[in-house]
């Protein structure tokens, strides 16, 4: 009777925990009972084009989004960290930036995905394996996601990039593909869309080598990040942002003819340069911490920051709204990966 009896309260207690997990899953899906207005930063990047919808999918839940457009990560960075907006979407590496500089006022809350960086050759050469980057002149901007990919990709394969003929390029992607079409460089380190542009103008290439596979920076495109002021003050506001911006990307994935549409339009793209841009991004709101460790270890090996903020990086990251949105726990999310 006893053992009965201790499985009925086992099995009466893990109900009541599902009932608990299905109401607060429930709760994330309805409206705030007063409106909540935010900001929200946004760049024209593929990956991050499905943030246009974010606006629309937040008002389900009485919360009130104004855009504001950056043209880059560091500025976008700085307003989030003031908190002149509450929410964006940032580079891997912004959140171990500003902390190696003393900001600790930005939380990364999901991941955005991987394969928007990319790499591109002239059309009829390829570079198809790492050693075959020597004697190669690489066109870089220092400081990118992309550059970070690649150097520690360098570094990975036995190679020492202040050996490897480097081409500082200084300004927008378009300078990297006039590099490339006058020969001034063999290969751009470089992102979307300008791998496509050269690709469907007809005088690129994706080479065989792949830095989005470096094992200690991994292929992560971007961090979706809260001003830490914000979530104390917001969290169900903050709860109910996760659940529209997973459905955001639920959205883009189902319609990748939209996602295009969408970053043509914004982008002011041709459609096929945006198709192409996004052919190889892949949407994904897990958030890899131990390569977000990588990334800040490496930063601080190679005196991108003055001083090594791994140990301490986690504290600026929660798994606790995406667990809710999701149901899955923060191992599934990519604690561990």
């Amino acid at each position: 009777m006893n053992r009965i009896w201790m499985a009925a309260c086992c099995f009466a207690a893990s109900l009541a925990l599902a009932g608990a997990a299905n109401a607060q899953g429930n709760a994330s899906r309805t409206p705030l009972a007063t409106p909540v207005k935010i900001k929200q930063g946004q760049a024209n990047v593929p990956a991050l084009s499905p943030l246009y919808l974010l606006p629309e999918e937040a008002a389900k839940y009485n919360i009130q989004i104004e855009m504001v457009m950056f043209q880059r990560f560091a500025d976008m960075r700085t307003a989030v960290a003031s908190g002149d907006i509450q929410i964006t979407a940032l580079g891997p590496q912004d959140i171990s930036l500003a902390l190696g500089s003393g900001v600790k006022s930005i939380v990364g809350v999901a991941g955005v995905g991987s394969g928007n960086d990319c790499l591109v050759v002239r059309k009829g050469e390829d570079i198809k394996s790492w050693k075959g980057v020597s004697g190669k002149r690489i066109g870089i901007g220092a400081g990118s996601i992309s550059w970070l990919k690649f150097a520690a990709s360098v570094q990975e394969n036995g190679l020492q990039y202040n050996k490897l003929k480097i081409v500082n390029i200084v300004g927008g992607g378009t300078n990297y593909l006039k590099a490339l079409q006058a020969k001034d460089i063999d290969m751009a380190v470089v992102w979307q869309p300008f791998c496509a542009q050269a690709i469907v103008d007809g005088f690129g290439a994706y080479p065989t080598i792949d830095h989005n596979r470096s094992k200690t920076i991994g292929g992560l495109i971007s961090v979706l990040a809260v001003n830490r002021g914000f979530i104390e003050k917001n969290p169900q506001a903050v709860q109910r942002l996760v659940v529209a911006y997973l459905d955001v990307l639920e959205l883009a994935r189902k319609d990748t003819k939209r996602w295009a549409k969408i970053y043509a339009e914004k982008a002011a793209l041709p459609e096929n340069v945006a198709a192409e841009s996004i052919r190889v991004t892949r949407l994904d709101p897990t958030l890899p911490l131990e390569s977000i460790k990588r990334i800040s270890k490496f930063l601080s090996d190679n005196g991108v920051i003055t001083r090594d903020v791994s140990g301490e990086i986690s504290q600026y990251y929660t798994y606790d709204f995406l667990s809710k949105a999701t149901g899955k726990s923060a191992e599934q999310l990519g604690l561990k990966k």
